[in-house]
């Protein structure tokens, strides 16, 4: 289901395959464990979401590779609204082709469709007061104080 509305915490940039489904190009894997309702947290946060993935990019147009019911926004869109995964935006512009991606605010999943680190994920990001459970939070890493201080528009 596609949101349309203001952030009120900034935008989570989001990685489609490996991240959201299972690497399973060109076919849409199945749904990784915990992703679709840490989306559904995270914009009821008031955070906007934003897919990006390389299935959109023009390489593949290049290559000739291009199909348009694999590739293309609509394609991702469609997966996203079956599976009930709420975004606001897919962003199309292309990601460099590498072979590793360093980014100095990313978070990492780690997971399959039955276990995932999603919830780990979402409960650094939302402040202590919306996340499951009445208790405070245990201490976080200093660095990643430091990258939702950064990222975050609340504090």
């Amino acid at each position: 289901m596609t949101m349309h509305n203001t952030p009120h915490r900034g935008a989570i940039v989001v990685d489609l395959d490996g991240t959201i489904c299972e690497h399973r190009y060109p076919a849409f894997g199945e749904p990784i464990a915990g992703a679709k309702e840490a989306l559904q947290r995270l914009k009821a946060a008031g955070f906007w979401i934003v897919i990006h993935t390389v299935r959109t990019s023009s390489a593949f147009q290049a290559a000739g590779l291009y199909e348009a019911d694999v590739n293309s926004p609509e394609a991702v869109s469609a997966f996203l609204q079956r599976q009930e995964i709420p975004y606001d935006e897919i962003w199309m512009h292309d990601k460099p082709l590498a072979i590793a991606y360093i980014d100095d605010r990313s978070v990492r999943l780690v997971g399959n469709r039955s276990e995932s680190n999603w919830h780990q994920i979402v409960d650094a990001l939302l402040p202590w007061e919306a996340r499951r459970g009445e208790a405070p939070p245990t201490p976080s890493p200093t660095w990643l104080g430091r990258l939702v201080d950064k990222c975050t528009l609340w504090k």
